[in-house]
C-alpha cells in the first residue's frame, strides 16, 4: 500500500470498515426478534439490488449507454434459479452459477443487435427486447407459470435469514472487487474512452462495437446473478422482474448515488430502498406518495448534485483539503 495515494488509502479503509459493519449487522439485528429478522431481509434485498444497480452502471456510467431493458437479464437470472431448483432439483450453488451464464448468453444475443445502434435508438431497442422477453414469460404459462410466476423455490435448511444475508454479502463483495478490477483495467479505460469520444476511440484502433458488446454481456451476467439471488431470497420468480419499470430502478439509483463512481449506484439503491421501507413503516398510506417523494428527491439531486451523492461528497472533500 506504499504506492497508494491518500484518497485511495482512505477509500480502502472506508470500504473495509463498511464491510466489517455489514458483516456484524445481522448479529445485532438478530437480537430484535421478528423485527430484526424483517430488517435482515430488507438489508439482504439492499445488497442484491445494489449489485443490480452496479451491473447497469457498467454500461450506463462507464459505457455511456442508456439501457431501458436491463431488467431482462435480471429476470432471466431469477427464472433460471427458479426453474433449475424447482423443476430440475438443482442445488442452490449450481443454480447461482447458471444464472449469470444464462443471462450472459441472453445479453450476447440481445447486445449483438443493440450495440449496432447509437443513443436513443439503442435505448429503445433494449426496451423492445426487454418487453419481448416479458411477454414471452408472461404468455408461456406451462413453463414459466405466466403471470402467477414460479413460487415455492426451495432453500437449503442451513440458509436461514442471517446465513443467507452473509452469503449475499460475500457474493456482493467479490462482485464489487471484480467490477472494480474491470473498470480499472485496460478494457475499462477503453470503455470510458468510447464514452468520452467514440470517433477518437476508433481512430486509435479500438474496436468500438466489440468492446461495447463485451461490456453489455458482462453487465448482463452480473444482473443475472442479482436476479438469481433475489429469487432465492423471496423464494419466487415473477414476470415483474422483466418489466421496463424494473429497469428504471438501477437507473434512478445511479442518478442518486452517482453514475461516474463505482460505489455510487450501490449507495443510491440502498438509500431508495430504505426510504421506501421507512415511509411504509411510518404509515401504509405513505407508500402511495412514494412517486412524489422519489420525484422530489430526483429533482433535488439533478439541481444541486448532478454527479450524485458520491460526486457531491468528493467535491466537498476536495474543497476542504484545498
Amino acid at each position: 500500500m506504499d504506492g497508494m495515494t491518500s484518497s485511495s488509502r482512505t477509500g480502502w479503509i472506508a470500504g473495509i470498515t463498511v464491510t466489517v459493519i455489514l458483516f456484524l449487522l445481522p448479529i445485532f439485528l438478530g437480537q430484535l426478534g421478528k423485527t430484526g429478522e424483517y430488517w435482515i431481509w430488507v438489508c439482504t434485498e439492499m445488497i442484491i439490488m445494489a449489485l443490480f444497480a452496479m451491473s447497469l452502471n457498467l454500461i450506463l456510467g462507464f459505457g455511456g449507454m442508456v439501457s431501458f431493458g436491463h431488467a431482462a437479464f435480471f429476470g432471466v437470472g431469477a427464472y433460471t434459479v427458479a426453474l433449475l431448483m424447482k423443476k430440475a432439483n438443482f442445488p442452490l450453488y449450481l443454480a447461482l452459477v447458471a444464472a449469470p451464464l444464462v443471462a450472459a448468453i441472453t445479453a450476447a444475443i440481445v447486445g449483438w443487435f443493440c450495440v449496432r445502434l447509437l443513443g436513443l435508438y439503442f435505448s429503445i431497442l433494449t426496451l423492445a427486447f426487454g418487453q419481448l422477453l416479458f411477454m414471452i414469460v408472461f404468455q408461456w404459462y406451462t413453463f414459466t407459470g405466466g403471470d402467477d410466476g414460479l413460487h415455492g423455490v426451495p432453500r437449503p435448511e442451513i440458509l436461514g435469514p442471517i446465513n443467507y444475508y452473509w452469503l449475499c454479502l460475500i457474493i456482493f463483495v467479490i462482485c464489487f472487487l471484480v467490477i472494480r478490477m474491470i473498470v480499472n483495467s485496460s478494457f475499462g479505460l477503453s470503455i470510458k474512452t468510447i464514452r468520452e469520444n467514440m470517433e477518437r476511440a476508433k481512430f486509435i484502433g479500438i474496436n468500438v462495437r466489440r468492446y461495447q458488446l463485451l461490456n453489455f454481456i458482462i453487465a448482463g451476467a452480473f444482473a443475472g446473478l442479482a436476479g438469481g439471488m433475489l429469487c432465492e431470497l423471496n423464494r419466487f420468480a415473477q414476470t415483474e422482474f422483466f418489466h421496463w419499470s424494473k429497469s428504471a430502478e438501477p437507473i434512478l439509483a445511479s442518478l442518486v448515488g452517482g453514475m461516474y463512481s463505482l460505489a455510487g449506484p450501490a449507495i443510491g439503491s440502498s438509500i431508495l430502498i430504505f426510504l421506501k421501507i421507512f415511509l411504509q413503516q411510518v404509515h401504509r398510506s405513505m407508500v402511495e406518495i412514494w412517486a412524489i417523494v422519489l420525484g422530489v428527491l430526483l429533482l433535488i439531486v439533478v439541481l444541486f448534485a448532478p454527479q450524485g451523492l458520491v460526486g457531491l461528497y468528493q467535491n466537498i472533500f476536495r474543497k476542504s483539503r484545498s
